[in-house]
């Protein structure tokens, strides 16, 4: 017969301390006999301050972790303050929305992928989300599944030690426990096993879990996939979770992944780096390269999916732009000054800082807006259409800190400022000819022909772009940026630059040269787009710049900036805009270094190597262009300082 025993947090340490001391007591509140495990089914008295605190945990998942949830850390069994993605992960798994049909809540995200480095604390992240379900959720099924049953049984033994270090007034009771399983008395079941053909099949989940899902052998991955998730996909409360580590491009996890980013499926995603965890900076990645192995620790730790990509830019470097991310929100404004349809420029976003309509002056500011334009739907439609970008940056002086940190060779007026990211244009449905309309009204209406730069991209549609931009009674040829569209033919005379520029065998280069302005701060991303394509942006197994499963307009976008070094025209714009600026220390600072001897170099060596594969070639255009060795002052004479 049931115990009749109303038991109280109070009553249940009075039990353990009594326990301890080594009396004959009650233990009916214990499952099996254990302190650390409640008892399935008693009567339990919650006080009316445990009532208010269970509320709350149920409703809030991160604080439900941060403030219950002890894991085994180096100091011993603790709480631990969670991750800035971890908090993410949990608060997107943990959103809940009612469901009338049901009368009940069901997940608000029915589909999430995970990829993660090794050592992010994935595990421990994915546990403390099934401790937060199965305590507050009744009557719900839950599997987990992985490559490995040795897998699947780690998380299911961390869920069952977060269970033993809660409050008892939290605990879910236990009805049966095993290896890989567990049973608890609200109805929920917890089960885990080695993914087959036919794991899961025989019984409804609510929420799967598959874990290392790129490492299980397709054939089986495949087959389950088709048997498990039309069924798991079709009720209303249930919930996907898959998670890995990349394993090449032929299996169902790229697919889907690449499909996700891509937003062409209805997984959210979510990436986690091994430089997002604190300590894990350059130096300990070097040290895990030659410890851990190259390909192992591409795969793993910077999670390539082909092991012969190289990323541009440098794990200190993502982690800046992904912090600028958090910092910088984006969101859609309406634009006061224009008279163009505002559903023309929906995809067009601001920082929140950051208003068009207020902040932009007219006398004293500067801005640079780098437009990629799309190639155009795949007619075979066996991937998205690309995007056209406009990312629009401001061009501010360096701070004197940064100036003071200028190498003897950086110290040119293009070094001397910065171009930070404001606003950003991007969509893949309305045309080039809209984005130019969109352009128009930020260049003449918002701005103005004298503070503006554009930096065109040719090699598409960009005639057509053009074309429309120009077609405004305030263009003039000095908004956008000339070059040579066309290689210069020996012996004979320099091709005269045209507007915009070409992207020839020049790409490497231009993109090099850009990661070096990201890293001396010249150059600032801070949109999350942006952030996330750099960070799958690196050499192909050809050895071409290109976006691995994602798309890279944003990033070419901010690259194609780099190109502004090339050409005069852009250093003397800056000059005109010093002249203009107000007197400040800084400015003042920023002239001194000026004053300085410097060779000027329109055309470097690395931009003749890159651009031109003939070296004979190359060596007759050297003699056109010959690098004039006579020391000058870059400052204009008679400018007073």
């Amino acid at each position: 017969m049931p115990s009749e025993v109303v038991w109280t947090t109070k009553s249940v340490l009075s039990t353990i301390k009594k326990l301890r001391q080594g009396a004959d007591v009650d233990l009916g509140c214990f499952h099996g006999r254990n302190p650390e495990l409640k008892a399935a089914n008693i009567l339990f008295q919650l006080t009316h301050e445990e009532e208010e605190e269970f509320i709350k945990c149920s409703s809030d998942i991160n604080y439900f972790v941060e403030t219950y949830c002890r894991f085994l850390t180096d100091a011993g069994r603790t709480t631990v303050d969670l991750r800035d993605f971890q908090e993410d992960i949990l608060e997107t798994l943990g959103q809940e929305e009612w469901i009338p049909a049901l009368k009940d809540v069901g997940p608000k995200v029915r589909n999430f992928i995970l990829m993660a480095s090794r050592q992010t604390g994935k595990t421990t992240t994915i546990a403390a989300y099934f401790a937060w379900y199965l305590c507050f959720h009744t009557d719900r099924n839950l599997a987990i599944l992985a490559n490995k049953q040795q897998t699947t049984f780690e998380i299911v033994n961390k869920v069952t030690d977060v269970f033993k270090g809660l409050p008892f007034f939290l605990k879910p009771g236990i009805e049966s426990i095993g290896a890989g399983f567990m049973r608890l008395d609200n109805g929920c079941m917890l089960t885990s096993q080695a993914t087959t053909k036919t794991a899961a099949i025989g019984f409804a989940i609510h929420v799967l879990y598959i874990d290392e899902f790129a490492h299980i052998q397709q054939n089986i991955a495949r087959d389950f996939w088709r048997s498990v998730y039309p069924t798991l996909s079709s009720s209303l409360i249930s919930q996907c979770i898959i998670s890995s580590t990349p394993y090449g491009q032929d299996n169902l996890f790229f697919e889907i992944w690449d499909k996700a980013v891509k937003g062409q499926n209805s997984f959210v995603w979510k990436q986690v780096n091994y430089w997002e965890v604190p300590g894990h900076d350059d130096k300990w990645a070097e040290q895990m390269r030659r410890d851990f192995g190259e390909d192992e620790f591409a795969q793993e730790y910077e999670l390539k999916f082909d092991l012969k990509t190289n990323n541009l830019l440098e794990g200190s470097q993502l982690n800046w732009l992904k912090r600028l991310s958090k910092i910088y929100e984006y969101e859609y404004k309406e634009l006061d000054k224009t008279n163009l349809d505002s559903e023309l420029y929906e995809n067009l976003q601001w920082r929140k800082d950051f208003d068009p309509n207020k902040d932009i002056n007219n006398k004293t500011d500067r801005y640079v807006i780098s437009v990629d334009i799309a190639e155009g739907k795949d007619v075979n439609e066996k991937k998205d259409s690309d995007y056209n970008v406009a990312a629009i940056h401001q061009i501010k002086l360096k701070s004197l800190v940064q100036l003071r940190k200028l190498r003897r060779d950086e110290q040119r007026i293009e070094n001397l400022f910065r171009m930070e990211q404001v606003g950003l244009y991007r969509d893949n449905v309305k045309d080039e000819n809209v984005m130019a309309k969109v352009t128009k009204a930020i260049v003449f209406d918002q701005l103005n022909d004298e503070i503006c730069k554009l930096v065109v991209e040719m090699n598409f549609n960009g005639k057509a772009y053009l074309a429309e931009f120009s077609n405004h009674e305030k263009f003039n040829d000095s908004i956008v940026m000339n070059s040579y569209h066309t290689a210069p033919i020996p012996g004979e005379k320099p091709p005269r630059k045209k507007p915009g520029f070409k992207v020839r065998s020049d790409k490497e280069y231009f993109s090099k040269l850009g990661k070096k302005l990201i890293g001396n701060k010249t150059l600032v991303p801070t949109h999350e787009e942006t952030y996330h394509e750099f960070n799958a942006f690196g050499k192909d197994k050809e050895g071409k710049y290109k976006g691995i499963a994602r798309h890279d307009d944003t990033v070419m976008a901010e690259l194609n900036l780099a190109r502004l070094y090339s050409e005069s025209e852009y250093g003397d714009w800056l000059y005109d805009f010093l002249d203009a600026m107000e007197d400040s220390p800084t400015k003042r600072y920023a002239m001194e270094i000026l004053k300085e001897p410097y060779d000027e170099n329109e055309i470097s060596d690395e931009l003749f190597t890159s651009m031109f594969e003939d070296n004979v070639q190359k060596n007759k255009i050297e003699e056109i262009f010959k690098v004039n060795s006579e020391r000058h002052f870059k400052y204009r004479p008679g400018t007073s300082f």
